[in-house]
């Protein structure tokens, strides 16, 4: 391997923005405006204008972007890859926009990787860190899916009715005995309803959390990992994804497995390091 590789004035520059899903769905609108066009809608390199420029455009979802800090793709996009045909965009993007973008392509990577996660925990196998939400539940205060950190793990459910319905009811049924197991439930509506707790109507009433406000971003940023109508992820008190669930039609799966990854989870020796809030 070399021993040197390039750097730039921003190589090691901290990100401003945190990874989060209002950030990953900004960028993901100026990304489709300024990107799309050579970088593909999907960050593959296959836009309409990728044909005429000197060299292919990267492919964003493979490793090597990962392999980057968000300094160098900082960089590259303030100042142009020249030789690339990349232009620049330090005059066109503010530095909060560049960081949206910069989430957005890491959320484009995150979830291209995020495919070869399954329904069941893989034990030990921890890499991808979970973006963060912002949401309220009716008239309280706004929370995130950071304040969970280090205390529960979260199962973070996007859903959509009627077909779901029965799946947060059993969800609800057994609440207690997840959360004695140290999890969470975040229910997130596809369609952003407003009225999604009178909505949802399950029986037993859902103790968990059916998210109000915030809900267009998460589903949003959370459709690039899973885009069915139900989707479920569990993510551990370190904040990262796990498990991936996408169930098209009425999702069905036996909750005893769920409870079976929460074991897991808890008698892992180790946790890892935390994960931070934004890419590095």
């Amino acid at each position: 391997p070399p021993l040197a590789v390039d750097a730039y004035p921003t190589t090691y520059r901290r990100p401003e923005v945190p990874y989060e899903a209002g950030s990953i769905v900004e960028g993901g609108r100026l990304y489709a405006a300024h990107c799309a066009g050579c970088h593909g809608p999907r960050g593959a390199g296959d836009g309409p204008r990728a044909a005429g420029l000197p060299r292919p455009p990267a492919d964003l979802r493979s490793p090597h972007t990962a392999a980057h800090t968000a300094g160098d793709l900082f960089w590259w996009i303030t100042a142009g890859i020249p030789r690339g045909g990349m232009p620049a965009f330090g005059d066109r993007l503010s530095e909060e926009e560049r960081w949206d973008v910069i989430n957005f392509v890491r959320a484009l990577a995150a979830a291209e990787a995020a495919r070869t996660l399954g329904p069941a925990l893989e034990p030990g196998r921890v890499r991808l860190a979970a973006p963060d939400i912002r949401f309220s539940v009716g008239p309280l205060r706004d929370q995130s899916l950071k304040q969970y950190r280090g205390r529960r793990a979260v199962l973070l459910v996007l859903y959509t009715l009627p077909a779901s319905r029965p799946r947060l009811a059993r969800l609800a049924g057994d609440y207690q005995r997840l959360a004695g197991l140290g999890a969470e439930v975040i229910a997130v509506p596809r369609d952003a309803a407003a009225d999604a707790i009178r909505r949802l109507a399950v029986e037993p009433p859902a103790l968990f959390p059916v998210v109000t406000g915030g809900a267009p971003d998460i589903a949003g940023a959370y459709s690039l990992f899973a885009a069915t109508p139900h989707a479920e992820f569990l993510i551990d008190r370190q904040g990262y994804l796990r498990t991936r669930w996408a169930a098209g039609g009425v999702p069905q799966r036996d909750l005893d497995l769920l409870v079976a990854d929460l074991r897991a989870l808890n008698a892992e020796p180790a946790p890892p390091p935390p994960a931070g809030e934004h890419v590095h």
